[in-house]
């Protein structure tokens, strides 16, 4: 038999230590955990494996871009809730015939995305295995303005995204079919996809904003896709998601490569997963103001994609105005 990985966090949560600890703010249930002795300087905690064969593929994933990737997508949970990234543990299992040369390309890609993010790696572990594992975790501070969780959407918000959707997925896809990095940028236009994939960019600075601005209720990083990473904040807030088809934003290549490679365009978008976007909600009435204070603090592009109602569930209305539910039916691992 076997159980999704959505179980079994659910059920390792509920035997998990509550708030009821001293010092322990948030815990399982959220991008980061959060803990610290004072509301106002608080602290977020996360950690991601990554495996050879699972989450990465090293016949075709340059090393030194994996290194950034492995910082990445941690950067990408301290970006989901507002804060401000600090320091790293690096723990890996190395094979045994990894050649040095690799070892330190992907230890250049890791060193650049701590420069470029201000962050320091304070420890680790290194142990010898049959495939290569990396083991990463991120503290990041609370921004001065508080913390977004998952937990505070409301009936009447503005669901939004943050980018393109379906780049990543489609990029794997072309990866997968045209054997490896190499082979794949002899179409040129689609390097931007491969390079979602395999060179994300977590959204730290956006996510400040947004949380300075006051305006956003729930928060998550869209790291197994959009129907799956919004059900987290439709389930944790206790609401329903209601997102429209024609105004899910993505690439125009998208298109082409879904046609060149018989892809479902809505199934990179709403299911492949790792674009490492944001999708938050924005209290109703604030719209107008976040757009207009998105713009001057950076000039952000974000997306309106739909609306949160009373009920549960998220729900695709199509072009048609036909709704059907898409409920965590984004990526995810069995175990």
């Amino acid at each position: 038999m076997t159980l999704s990985e959505r179980n079994l966090i659910e059920h390792i949560r509920k035997n998990a230590a509550t708030s009821s600890v001293n010092g322990l703010i948030k815990g399982i249930g959220d991008d980061c955990s959060v803990f610290g002795k004072s509301a106002t300087g608080a602290w977020l905690v996360s950690t991601d494996m990554l495996v050879d064969g699972v989450h990465f593929n090293r016949k075709w994933h340059p090393p030194r871009l994996l290194g950034r990737k492995s910082i990445a997508v941690n950067l990408s949970d301290i970006a989901a809730m507002g804060g401000i990234p600090r320091f790293f543990l690096l723990s890996v299992s190395l094979p045994p015939q990894l050649s040095p040369e690799w070892l330190f390309q992907w230890l250049d890609g890791v060193s650049a995305m701590l420069s470029e993010y201000d962050c320091a790696l304070i420890g680790g572990d290194t142990v010898t295995g049959k495939e290569m594992n990396i083991s990463v975790t991120v503290l990041g501070e609370q921004h001065p303005s508080g913390v977004i969780y998952r937990t505070g959407a409301g009936e009447g918000d503005t669901v939004y995204v943050s980018g393109p959707l379906g780049s990543s997925a489609a990029g794997l896809e072309i990866l997968k079919k045209t054997g490896g990095w190499d082979a794949a940028r002899i179409q040129h236009t689609w390097e931007v996809l491969i390079n979602s994939h395999l060179d994300p960019i977590p959204q730290v600075r956006l996510g400040q904003v947004l949380c300075a601005s006051g305006s956003v209720s729930a928060m998550q990083d869209i790291s197994d896709g959009l129907a799956t990473d919004l059900s987290h904040i439709c389930k944790e807030s206790g609401v329903r998601a209601v997102i429209q088809e024609q105004r899910l934003p993505s690439l125009p290549v998208l298109d082409e490569v879904c046609q060149t490679l018989q892809l479902r365009r809505l199934d990179c978008i709403l299911r492949g997963g790792e674009d490492y976007q944001l999708v938050f909600c924005v209290r109703r009435g604030s719209e107008k103001d976040l757009e207009e204070y998105v713009k001057k603090s950076g000039n952000f592009a974000i997306y309106p994609i739909g609306t949160i109602e009373k009920g549960q569930g998220v729900f695709l209305e199509g072009r048609k105005a036909d709704r059907s539910e898409i409920t965590f039916q984004g990526y995810e691992h069995l175990v």
